[in-house]
């Protein structure tokens, strides 16, 4: 038996219990009702054309049943049916607008009811009539959980957390076990929490604190996954430690070298290459310990010093040089590669600020730090490729904040205007011009007028620069 012939049966089946217990309860009011319908069958109450009517109906019915494919029917009666078995079983779906959902089971019943009556065409339209309903009730599911939580997102991400915790609530109403409504409801959940680590983490890089700031964004992460900033800050945290670990171990290599400690030199190098074996300073050290064994004092000292400063690594000279200067403080070699390695390590800090934040040279007093520094620290190069190479990229830097920004010059077509130190504007009712970032003064002059001055900061910014010059008071 098909699937259609039994859902038909089922539905036969359910129907002759209620009738018969109908039956059970009402047997004369059934035997009545049969009697009157019976009669009704043969004796129409219309008038005489009625049968002819009624003949001519069931006759166009019968035209369109046989226009009816009837396999493709029962094709769709059951795929639409399980369509609706599907929605019934779907949580959240299902019991959004539950009198739809009732609505749908009646519906589809009526169509197998129809089919098995024959009524293909009646089943027919009553399915095509479902799919589409069907079809309208997801999409506005849909919609009703997925634009609450889209809008959940942005608030969340404009740190509107009240207007996000609230849209997100509605979606989550609607659809309960919605991933990406969880996921962001954990966020809002763990948003204050998360906010303090991140204060944490600031207050352990003023206090100098690393491991403070490594916890904190440890922390972060592990409440809320998708902080990209905090993976991105523990990553340099994280390197920063390794640097620091890199340089404790190498500086243990060079004192026990300086005291004749091979054997602790060469388990410190070891230790040091376990946490970066691409550095370029363990095979100058491994060199320099080799070398070391076979010559002594000062004269060793230096050459590993002029080794180290020719490999441009300037944090190993310093070391060198510290410990130098306690052994052999009248060595004018160790005195020069203290004092350049100093100020060359020193200038690489003061790059590395500019490099790291960029966006800090928008501010023109700091771009003008950078221009200064760059011109400082020239002179060093000739010791410090490494460095020169910083100072190339903060000079690039420096010319993208640079670049022109237009500035447009409003006035009455009457009030002659210039530029102070630049240029002339002259007489114009809207002109734009271009002016590098800085600070700038516009003179504007007119016969049996006062003079104006108009001081303007040109910066970078998402807001047009519109700068208003007139002449109006007159002398």
């Amino acid at each position: 038996m098909s699937s259609v012939d039994e859902q038909i049966a089922q539905s036969r089946a359910k129907k002759k219990r209620v009738i018969v217990t109908g039956v059970i309860t009402s047997v004369f009011a059934c035997l009545l009702i049969g009697v009157v319908v019976t009669l009704l069958a043969y004796f129409p109450v219309s008038g005489g054309d009625t049968p002819v009517a009624e003949e001519k109906d069931e006759s166009q019915a019968s035209l369109a049943n046989h226009a009816i494919d009837r396999k493709a029917l029962q094709t769709a009666l059951n795929e639409t049916n399980q369509r609706v078995s599907e929605l019934v079983a779907t949580p959240y779906l299902s019991k959004w607008k539950p009198v739809k959902v009732a609505g749908f089971q009646a519906d589809i019943e009526q169509a197998f009811d129809d089919y098995g009556a024959s009524d293909y065409s009646q089943a027919q339209t009553t399915i095509e009539q479902l799919n589409t309903d069907i079809t309208n009730y997801q999409s506005a599911f849909e919609k009703a959980y997925k634009q609450p939580y889209a809008d959940a997102e942005k608030a969340f991400a404009a740190n509107d957390i009240d207007d996000a915790a609230q849209l997100n609530a509605q979606a989550l109403k609607v659809k309960g076990d919605s991933s990406d409504a969880m996921a962001l409801q954990k966020r809002i959940d763990t948003y204050h929490e998360v906010a303090d680590l991140y204060e944490q983490a600031r207050v352990g890089g003023v206090e100098g604190n690393i491991e403070k700031q490594r916890a904190a964004y440890q922390q972060i992460i592990k409440l809320d996954p998708q902080q990209q900033d905090a993976k991105a800050a523990l990553a340099k945290v994280e390197q920063q430690i390794k640097q620091q670990r890199f340089a404790r171990a190498l500086a243990t290599a060079v004192n026990a070298i300086d005291r004749k400690d091979f054997d602790r030199a060469q388990e410190a190098l070891a230790k040091a290459s376990a946490i970066d074996n691409n550095r370029p300073e363990l095979a100058t050290l491994q060199a320099q310990i080799d070398a070391e064994l076979k010559s002594q004092g000062m004269e060793s000292l230096e050459k590993r010093i002029q080794v180290f400063a020719g490999a441009d690594e300037w944090q190993t000279v310093l070391i060198l040089a510290e410990k130098g200067m306690a052994d052999y403080p009248d060595s004018q070699v160790v005195q020069q590669a203290k004092q350049s390695a100093g100020e060359i390590l020193a200038a690489s800090s003061a790059l590395d600020v500019y490099i790291d934040r960029p966006d800090r040279l928008a501010d023109n007093n700091i771009r003008q730090n950078a221009v200064n520094a760059v011109s400082r620290y020239s002179g060093l190069t000739q010791l410090s490729a490494k460095l020169g190479e910083k100072i190339s990229q903060v000079e690039q830097l420096i010319e993208q904040e640079n670049q022109p920004i237009d500035v447009t010059v409003r006035s009455d077509n009457r009030t002659y205007i210039k530029v102070l130190g630049v240029g002339v504007v002259g007489e114009v009712r809207e002109k734009t011009i271009q002016l590098k970032p800085g600070k700038y003064q516009f003179e504007g002059s007119r016969e049996g007028y006062r003079s104006t001055i108009v001081d303007v900061v040109v910066e970078k910014s998402g807001t047009p620069i519109v700068i208003n010059v007139q002449c109006n008071e007159r002398v």
